[in-house]
């Protein structure tokens, strides 16, 4: 397992009258390669559990066992700083971290902030920055000067640059028009595919969970309530009712289509495979 969690629990200003508990004897393994989407309503830990991912914060109580890393409550941990470089987290609205003069400098911080050269951060920039799509001629460019949309994948190629084995995305698509937060998705996908990466998304998008991640874990009041597939989560009607999670559009539609009586095999996620199997349907 890439990733577990072992009675872990995180209260907040612990010994004062303000204590609040936060995560509450958290219990969950996460594998490697995978994507993992969190949900729950807000205020649920989702994204307290994740702060503990490059060690932002540290357990009250319990353990969390990440890559060849170990952090147990009352224990100094050796090591933060390589783990982080291990674990990316693309915050919520990143652009608003973007701080030098260009995006090549912004880029770069990244991997010289972990004793790279000069010339092999500035590689691994332009790198990363070809691989989010920003274009060579805005390289030298004021971070500033970007759409939103720009900033934000010029905030996740700072993140790339560093070549994380888990990238942590904590509502990776907030704020973005549909075609930008599409691509922003599509990105983390290929990623995913082609090298490997293990990725943890905190998502509210239900439609997006459905469609791309392999597994869900519903958290509520600092707890793991379940961790399932994908497609047998949202198949869960009991539980989709008990915690009041909206159900993805081709979920709803799927099941319009059932009751009127088609029989639809595969987990047809995608409008396109859907098509596809309502097509034979219709031809058989």
């Amino acid at each position: 397992m890439a990733i577990t969690f072992k009675s872990l629990s995180y209260i907040y200003d612990k010994g004062t009258p303000f204590a609040h508990v936060a995560l509450d004897k958290i219990d969950l393994s996460l594998e490697e390669g995978k994507v993992t989407a969190l949900i729950g309503e807000t205020g649920s830990g989702k994204s307290t559990l994740v702060e503990h991912l490059n060690a932002l914060l540290l357990p009250s109580e319990g353990e969390l066992e990440i890559l060849d890393y170990k952090m147990v409550a009352g224990h100094k941990t050796k090591g933060l700083k390589m783990l982080r470089k291990k674990v990316g987290l693309v915050f919520q609205f990143s652009e608003y971290q973007l701080f030098e003069e260009t995006i090549l400098k912004d880029v770069a911080f990244g991997p010289m902030n972990f004793g790279v050269t000069p010339e092999e951060a500035q590689k691994k920039a332009v790198k990363a920055l070809k691989l989010v799509g920003i274009s060579e001629d805005l390289f030298n460019n004021s971070p500033l000067d970007l759409s939103g949309g720009q900033k934000r994948r010029v905030a996740i190629a700072g993140i790339l640059a560093i070549e994380p084995d888990i990238i942590v995305l904590d509502e990776p698509t907030a704020g973005l028009d549909p075609k930008g937060a599409q691509d922003i998705i599509s990105l983390f996908m290929k990623i995913n595919r082609q090298y490997g990466k293990t990725i943890i998304i905190v998502s509210h998008d239900n439609d997006m969970v459905y469609n791309y991640a392999d597994e869900v874990v519903l958290m509520s009041k600092g707890h793991v309530v379940t961790k399932k597939e994908t497609v047998e989560f949202f198949d869960d009607d009991a539980l989709l009712d008990e915690y009041g999670i909206l159900r993805p559009q081709i979920v709803m539609f799927k099941k319009m289509l059932k009751d009127i009586g088609f029989k639809l095999k595969g987990e047809n996620r995608t409008l396109e495979d859907l098509s596809k199997t309502i097509v034979k349907e219709v031809r058989r």
